[in-house]
């Protein structure tokens, strides 16, 4: 809410994540590995983009976060109608939130 630009935390299919390493040769140990590499990041950024070609620029995702796990009700991220809960989520992950913008 009220930042420069709109920014994402995203959780990714990680059987598709694990098959694009394997077949670009990129290290894939665990999903914490994933995330942090830098070719899956710039892969997944690549994607989000052309699904937001139509966009205007002030709509745009402009920096993302990959999580390494799901949201669930039992980390309390979710409700049990699967809405997400906000304001647990900003809490968090504020400080991967922070540095989206501080770069």
């Amino acid at each position: 809410d009220e930042r420069k630009f709109v920014s994402a935390l995203i959780v990714p299919d990680f059987g598709h994540l694990k098959q694009y390493a394997l077949e670009h040769q990129i290290p894939c140990g665990s999903n914490e590995e994933l995330v942090e590499n830098k070719e899956i990041h710039d892969y997944m950024f690549g994607r989000i983009e052309l699904l937001q070609a139509q966009f205007t620029s002030y709509e745009k995702i402009k920096k993302i976060t990959l999580l390494p796990h799901p949201f669930t009700m039992e980390s309390g991220e979710l409700t049990n109608t699967l809405k997400l809960r906000r304001k647990i989520v900003l809490q968090r992950y504020a400080a991967e939130i922070e540095k989206m913008y501080a770069e």
